[in-house]
């Protein structure tokens, strides 16, 4: 029996896209709508890709964590129903992957986590009992860690690895959204160096930076795992408290005039000890972040003019202006 044109063409048509598949650096799988592996194809870039020739035949449960399989099998479905490209990121580790062999999946990189774009399309013509989908895989783990070091850089202060300022305050209006739908409490701190000028003139500014990864080192270390704390800029700090009224922002605000207290600069013993002056101001009916930090700012100069290293609440001055 002859084979028709159609099915010469379809044949030809597979082995060139086989050939090219080969060719290419990442891998790709040939998948049908009950999740076997009827194919793997490429992936001749072996510093990027384990050998997957060893999953052939078997299915996506057999080899993959239940709930990744169930993932992949309802994107394959979909995709067949719809007959479009589909787009997917997913992180996987090599260890995780129970159809590769032992001397793969014991490799010292194989527990380390990768990300990978899946481009998902049906394979129509495919010479396969069942609808198939080609499954490209690009490794994109590179990437990821580039995007997670930028979104990081847009977010941490450099110096202190805190939360910068914008970040501090996209978290303070979040938790003043949350407050005010729950109706609990909120409470923001304004914190500043005392006399940071004065470090910097005598030891310069290295010395300046030193300080100020101490204060944060030890305001970090002092609040709880909840609070926010953030770099607003020079020797200013910020901390946003959740689920706190005005007797546990006098409690922290406290305990954090405490904890810097002990920090001693450590090149000159004639010098004072490093410390700060905090004010604390608890969140008011129909206030926004900037009116809370505009009080609590107020607060934090009465502490410096309360002759510093302590603390001033809302409940001590109520009607404290900003400086």
């Amino acid at each position: 029996m002859h084979a028709s044109p159609e099915s010469i063409r379809l044949e030809a048509e597979r082995q060139q896209l086989q050939a090219v598949l080969r060719a290419l650096p990442d891998i790709s799988f040939v998948l049908d709508d009950e999740g076997r592996y009827v194919q793997v194809i490429g992936g001749s870039n072996e510093a990027m890709y384990a050998d997957g020739q060893a999953l052939e035949g078997s299915t996506l449960h057999q080899v993959l964590p239940p709930a990744v399989a169930d993932h992949f099998l309802t994107c394959i479905r979909e995709v067949l129903e719809s007959g479009e490209l589909r787009t997917l990121e997913y992180p996987l580790r090599v260890a995780e992957v129970e159809g590769l062999p032992a001397s793969v999946r014991e490799q010292a990189r194989a527990t380390d986590q990768q990300w990978f774009e899946a481009r998902i399309l049906p394979l129509p013509g495919f010479d396969h009992p069942r609808p198939v989908v080609l499954w490209v895989a690009v490794n994109i783990t590179h990437r990821k860690a580039l995007e997670d070091e930028l979104r990081r850089a847009a977010t941490i202060d450099p110096l202190t690895h805190l939360a910068n300022r914008q970040h501090l305050l996209d978290l303070a209006r979040e938790e003043l959204g949350r407050a005010r739908r729950y109706h609990h409490p909120l409470s923001l701190l304004m914190i500043d160096v005392d006399h940071f000028k004065r470090v910097n003139d005598r030891h310069g500014h290295a010395m300046g930076d030193a300080v100020l990864e101490a204060v944060a080192r030890n305001c970090r270390q002092a609040l709880r795992e909840t609070d926010h704390l953030g770099r607003a800029g020079g020797e200013e700090f910020i901390a946003v408290l959740p689920e706190t009224a005005a007797e546990g922002a006098r409690t922290l605000a406290r305990r954090l005039v405490e904890a810097v207290a002990g920090i001693e600069p450590p090149e000159r013993p004639d010098d004072r000890s490093v410390t700060i002056s905090v004010g604390a101001a608890t969140l008011r009916p129909g206030e926004g972040v900037d009116e809370l930090m505009l009080r609590a700012d107020g607060l934090m100069y009465a502490a410096k003019a309360a002759g510093r290293n302590t603390m001033i609440t809302d409940a001590d001055a109520p009607s404290v202006p900003p400086e």
